[in-house]
């Protein structure tokens, strides 16, 4: 038994280790080269691809071997081959596919038959997307990118980066992939290099991409269930390839859109599983051109072999040419035990019977035993399979059966993990280190001679760059002081020590800032940070700022630790002095405020000088459940405003004062509070990942969030005067109600429980944004009410609604249907209290213009009297 086990260990050794290798070129009938077409042998279930000169090379043991040459518009031509000890060189000519037109079947209904091919897939899609329960292959991945324009002021910059306008830069790298249902993938790096700056590479959301359902990529596939309602199909043609009926449906968007492909789509007839596909996107500033081949792996199991992907960029002066292409093999694949697989194979029954025009055999024994209800559905199921004309309601009650059929078949239900798992990417020990002689052995697609030339430099830098000098110099520019670091700033990073340390800029801009308090002001703030691989993160933030008007300096330190990663467990404490807008939360973003008072001498920011110390701590009690505590000390002080200066004064007026307008003066002079701070939050069923020891939610999700906050201003500790407390209840969440159509509610009710004393800095302030332009993504404001007029000690209640649409009212108008980016909003708030009764807004944006602007049109109530319209323009920074 010993002898027998080794004889057919060595066997099996010899075989593989006296692989040859078969080259060649692969053109059309006009001696054109065809690249990334695809050579596949089934008996080894292995392949390669051309590359973009028709260049293939493909390593197969001794023996003879059956390849099949496919591309996309091309007859797949088989070719028996005798590999030897010699290596073989087989040019291939492949013909123009020959379309049989006089196949097309015109049904009863006058209805292109495209759409009952495309009926049958859709309903056969539940099917596919799981028939095959877990997989392992090999994919060799190369990416390529060529610049080809670069805005002139940043061409020195990215010349310093190593990114040169009509360079070609290039990736490619050799993975095992092992994927199991429904979404886990795994994946080993065997080998990668690059030509670039960084040897990245994932090849898994193209290998592992899923045409029945791209929705979670942001796309809607012609093979949705959703498609009838967005796309046309025509049947353009059929063809035969490798023994089955071929339907060609040109996919035709009913609009245009950056969610929806066009192009081709292949469909094998009787089985309705893709063969072949040709799409493109139009994305913003992108268009994206994708081929993918299919091919048996296994009885009826028909898997990608072959992608590739063209992307061009052209956008605010950039310009960029990109192409990936993937070559698949050794597939090794488990069809799902779960689900019921006789469908197919009595669609070849029914196939076989009827091109030799035999009758169909009745009483067909089942494999089981089967309830009588199940055996109904099996019938109704093939009842709707062998129909001669489908309507949409077939398709969807065909959809629907066929999603049961595969539910019921599973042991059991799974509920949805709490825990989004990271794929995370196992990276052989060496495979950075391969040598190009590696490479040259195992590279299925042959490098292009651009792409040679250019690992070939990469390679002489290479050189360079591993030397000890080299490294030395790079760890020293990343951490040594130059004296521009003053002028412009600069983050140290310190790698071993995983620590970075921040120092401001004279000249940075962003730091300087204006207001009638203050006058200009400058801000320098300070930053250390220290993190670990389990979780422990250390943050320490120094900052000064001088007011030049006031001629004062303020300074202030805050200081964070996460003590335990999973938990979020944080403590931290804030302590100095500052100049601090009333509404601290919520209020005016300073920039703008600076703009409004420069240009119309319109100063809504309103400030108090604020001495404080505080700490704060924050915890997971459990998943979805948070607790945030807080004491401060503040001692708060009136500011007046100590500066006049203005650029323009288009209104002849006066700056205000620094009292906010309807409010008592009292309610602005010196006090001193202490005051705690409570909130719990929960939101059931939260979401997360964890990496490198940290739990973090998901931000987007469809759960409700709950929150309650309770304030209390506690009186006569270090002389405290405010002695309040305040309860409020909040609730918010965001529904996906269709593809790309977003709806979004927060409401938030609170009430004075006491108030025997409080100032205007302890009021209830609400998200206001009086101003035309307003700065920030958030959503939920007033766009209508003037900043603090409207700030409360009585009981309130706001609420905030947002729709967001692809496709409302003037993205179906012909001049904006080609705006891809562009989103439609329609929004409503709410706020009443004893000062305020029943106000409201309603408006209507266009949202993503050139990427980053809103523009908004609103109208104002009070209750049923119509108070004020506005424009408003919102940069997304």
């Amino acid at each position: 038994m010993y002898k027998y086990t080794l004889s057919i260990l060595l066997l099996f050794c010899s075989f593989f280790s006296n692989a040859k290798q078969i080259t060649g070129i692969i053109s059309d009938t006009e001696g054109k080269p065809i690249p990334f077409a695809n050579i596949y042998c089934t008996q080894l279930a292995t392949g390669t691809t051309s590359n973009i000169d028709g260049e293939y090379q493909l390593e197969l043991p001794i023996g003879e071997w059956n390849l099949q040459y496919r591309y996309l518009g091309f007859k797949t031509k088989e070719v028996n081959v005798n590999m030897s000890e010699n290596t073989l060189e087989i040019n291939v000519a492949l013909a123009p596919q020959t379309y049989q037109l006089s196949e097309v079947k015109v049904l009863a209904s006058g209805e292109d038959p495209a759409y009952f091919v495309m009926r049958k897939a859709i309903a056969m899609g539940d099917y596919y997307t799981k028939q095959v329960s877990e997989y392992n292959n090999t994919v060799y991945l190369k990416g390529s990118g060529k610049v080809t324009s670069v805005p002139g002021l940043f061409k020195k910059k990215l010349e310093e980066e190593g990114i040169v306008k009509g360079k070609t830069y290039v990736t490619e790298n050799i993975s095992k992939i092992h994927f199991e249902l429904p979404d886990k993938v795994d994946e080993e790096v065997i080998s990668i290099r690059t030509s670039g700056l960084d040897e990245q590479a994932n090849p898994m959301q193209f290998i592992t991409a899923n045409l029945y359902n791209t929705r979670d990529d942001g796309f809607i596939s012609p093979l949705d269930k959703t498609a009838f309602s967005v796309y046309r199909f025509q049947l353009e043609s059929v063809f035969e390839d490798q023994g089955r009926t071929i339907n060609r449906i040109k996919i035709i968007p009913k609009r245009k859109g950056k969610d929806l492909f066009r192009g081709y789509l292949n469909i094998a007839e009787t089985y309705w599983n893709i063969h072949s596909a040709d799409l493109k996107l139009s994305l913003p500033m992108t268009d994206v051109n994708m081929h993918q081949l299919y091919a048996p792996v296994k009885d009826d199991v028909w898997m990608p072999v072959s992608f590739d992907f063209n992307i061009e960029f052209k956008g605010m002066g950039f310009g960029l040419n990109g192409m990936y292409v993937a070559s698949i093999k050794d597939y090794k694949v488990t069809l799902n035990p779960n689900l019921n697989h006789d469908f197919l194979k009595q669609q070849e029954l029914a196939r076989i019977q009827e091109a030799e025009n035999i009758k169909q055999l009745n009483n067909q024994e089942e494999s089981e035993v089967v309830s009588a209800k199940e055996k109904k559905r099996k019938e109704e199921i093939q009842d709707l399979l062998d129909k001669n004309e489908m309507d949409n309601g077939d398709m969807r009650r065909l959809y629907r059966l066929m999603e049961k059929e595969n539910e019921e078949k599973r042991s059991e239900k799974i509920r949805e993990p709490l825990e989004i798992k990271i794929e995370k990417v196992k990276m052989a020990k060496d495979a950075k280190n391969k040598d190009s002689l590696y490479w040259d052995e195992m590279r299925p697609i042959p490098l292009s001679s651009d792409e040679k030339i250019s690992f070939e430099k990469k390679d002489s830098i290479e050189i360079v760059r591993n030397t000890p000098e080299y490294k030395d110099s790079v760890r020293k520019a990343n951490r040594e002081f130059k004296f521009k670091h003053l002028l412009l700033g600069k983050t140290y990073r310190y790698k071993e020590e995983n620590s970075t340390f921040s120092i401001p800029g004279i000249f940075a801009l962003d730091k300087i800032s204006y207001n009638t308090v203050q006058g200009f002001t400058f801000d320098a703030p300070f930053r250390y940070t220290k993190q670990d691989t389990i979780g422990h993160y250390f943050d320490i933030e120094p900052n000064l700022i001088y007011a030049f008007s006031r001629k004062h300096l303020d300074f202030s330190l805050e200081s964070k630790y996460r003590y335990k990663g999973m938990k979020r467990a944080w403590i931290g404490f804030k302590a100095g002095s500052e100049a601090v807008d009333f509404n601290a939360s919520t209020g005016i973003h300073p920039f703008l405020n600076a703009m409004s008072s420069l240009y119309f001498k319109d100063n809504y920011l309103k400030l108090y000088d604020k001495n404080y110390a505080g700490i704060w701590q924050k915890t997971d009690i459990s998943n979805g459940l948070s607790l945030f505590t807080s004491l401060e000390y503040a001692n708060r002080k009136q500011l007046y405003n100590t500066n006049k200066w203005y650029i323009f004064d288009p209104d002849d007026k006066e700056y205000s004062s620094n009292i906010p307008e309807g409010i008592d003066p009292s309610l602005v002079k010196d006090s001193k509070a202490f005051t705690f701070m409570a909130q719990l939050e929960y939101t059931p069923r939260h979401r997360y990942t964890i990496s490198k020891g940290v739990k973090r939610m998901t931000r987007y999700h469809n759960q409700p969030t709950f929150a309650l906050r309770y304030k209390q201003g506690i009186n006569d500790i270090f002389d405290s005067e405010t002695d309040y407390s305040l309860l409020e209840v909040a609730v918010k969440q965001g529904i996906e109600t269709g593809f790309n159509d977003r709806l979004e509610y927060k409401m938030k009710a609170g009430s004075y429980l006491s108030n025997k004393q409080s100032f205007f800095a302890d009021y209830r302030h609400f998200n206001t944004s009086k101003p035309r332009v307003m700065i920030g993504s958030s959503w939920d404001n007033f766009r209508l009410l003037d900043y603090y007029q409207y700030s409360t000690t009585e009981d309130y209640l706001e609420g905030h609604l947002l729709y967001t649409s692809d496709r409302l009212l003037l993205k179906r108008l012909p001049i904006l249907n080609n705006s891809l980016a562009i989103q439609e909003n329609i929004f409503t708030n709410y706020l009443t209290h004893a000062d305020k009764k029943n106000y409201w807004e309603v408006g209507y944006g266009l949202s993503q213009i050139f990427l980053l602007l809103d523009v908004e049109v609103v109208w104002s109530f009070d209750g049923s009297h119509h108070r004020d319209t506005g424009v408003k323009l919102k940069f997304n920074l």
